[in-house]
């Protein structure tokens, strides 16, 4: 069965595209959004989540966390890198926002937090943070950047400590684009329609 795991920013169709996956090849779907809402800041539920979900026969994963995932990164058969434009993104973003909105489903109501993740969203698409999210990228990718080394669950939970949430929620997608290269061949960036439909492609030769 087939093991996907779906990383991208705000508004770049995460959530979609996993709910599509998992309809056509059916295998479990998890928002790991709904990690958080459960596990709050208790680094080591994630950790344990993590583990638990990758260790599954078949399924599809998604959100933009970093770090703590790496148990599905491994056991993953395609990593799939999702990228849009700040435009694309800030549109669907407000899209969204308002339909939820509507339909009283919004987590997030109000405009105050429309603008933070607007905002969020926007350094993240145009690689901005502050000087020391800089600074801890810098540190995480001079001390980790290219190891292969097995991550237990002790170890990964030393790492969430020590870098924090500025270095976990995937602050730039530059970093994202670094941090994924180990994993490499078998990342796939998916930037527009025809990467998508050769993605699904793909996953049903697979299949």
């Amino acid at each position: 069965m087939l093991k996907i795991h779906i990383i991208g920013g705000p508004g770049s169709g995460k959530t979609t595209l996993g709910q599509e996956i998992a309809s056509k090849f059916n295998i479990p779907h998890y928002d790991l959004d709904q990690l958080g809402w459960k596990n709050g800041i208790d680094h080591a539920a994630y950790v344990k989540d993590a583990f638990e979900i990758a260790q599954q026969p078949g399924w599809v994963t998604e959100n933009i966390g970093l770090i703590w995932v790496d148990p599905l990164l491994v056991e993953a058969n395609y990593i799939v890198f999702l990228e849009v434009s700040w435009p694309v993104a800030a549109w669907r973003i407000i899209r969204r926002h308002i339909y939820k909105s509507l339909q009283g489903t919004n987590q997030y109501p109000g405009i105050k937090s429309l603008w933070l993740l607007l905002k969020g969203t926007h350094d993240y698409c145009l690689n901005k943070c502050s000087a020391d999210t800089a600074r801890s990228i810098a540190r995480y990718l001079e001390e980790h950047e290219g190891s292969t080394e097995p991550l237990d669950a002790a170890r990964l939970l030393a790492r969430l400590e020590k870098y924090g949430l500025e270095i976990i929620l995937a602050p730039t997608e530059e970093f994202v684009r670094r941090y994924l290269e180990k994993y490499q061949p078998k990342v796939i960036r998916v930037r527009n329609n025809a990467d998508r439909r050769h993605l699904l492609e793909l996953l049903a030769q697979r299949q």
